[in-house]
């Protein structure tokens, strides 16, 4: 009970602030469900535009240091970052309400290196209308939001499984390392899409 009140939360929140997204009556918006757009410094003082990645998918992803969940996954991206991002989709993160020095200290020490966005009153996060941390929304290549999930990701793959999902026209080639073997689950996972619908991988498992 508590979780699906979280996500009815999350919905009405997003739908209230983008106005596209479903309403409480459950009918839904005609507009297109543009991302709202913001412009935030990074850890090193450069300014980030989010319409600056038109053309490109975007994996958006709010966090906190002082979040378990938010710290559990930060691996996870940075391991997607690493092999995908230059090419297939802009990895973007946004730290809210930390110092930059204390979230550069964090990141080094765990050796982080994909873009950190700092916001620093929190005023991004309410434009998106979040509940809580993590969260990622994805982002299509003309900045219309796709999806989006609360909580943390549990693997690599997991993003990647995602991603495909959201974006079937992204061919995410495997890492010659690490592949998981054949005969493996898919790493299961939970988005909730633009409708409100809520899209489980394992509910497309057959039976």
């Amino acid at each position: 009970m508590a979780r699906h009140k979280r996500y009815l939360i999350l919905v009405i929140g997003l739908a209230l602030v983008l106005a596209t997204l479903v309403v409480a009556c459950g009918k839904k918006s005609e507009e297109v469900p543009y991302a709202p757009d913001f412009t935030l410094q990074t850890i090193g003082g450069e300014s980030v535009a989010l319409s600056g990645f038109r053309g490109k998918p975007v994996m958006l992803t709010f966090w906190e240091i002082n979040c378990p969940a938010c710290v559990f996954q930060l691996p996870y991206i940075q391991a997607f970052y690493n092999v995908w991002s230059s090419e297939k989709v802009a990895v973007l993160t946004i730290n809210i309400g930390q110092p930059a020095t204390v979230v550069q200290d964090f990141i080094t020490s765990q050796g982080l290196t994909f873009p950190v966005l700092l916001d620093l009153q929190g005023r991004v996060a309410q434009a998106y209308g979040i509940p809580g941390v993590p969260v990622t929304f994805f982002i299509d290549a003309e900045g219309v939001v796709k999806a989006y999930k609360l909580g943390a990701f549990q693997s690599r793959e997991q993003i990647e499984s995602a991603i495909e999902a959201v974006f079937p026209s992204l061919i995410m080639s495997p890492e010659p390392e690490g592949v998981p073997e054949a005969g493996m689950h898919a790493p299961d996972f939970a988005l909730q899409i633009i409708d409100g619908e809520a899209v489980t991988l394992s509910d497309f498992h057959a039976y």
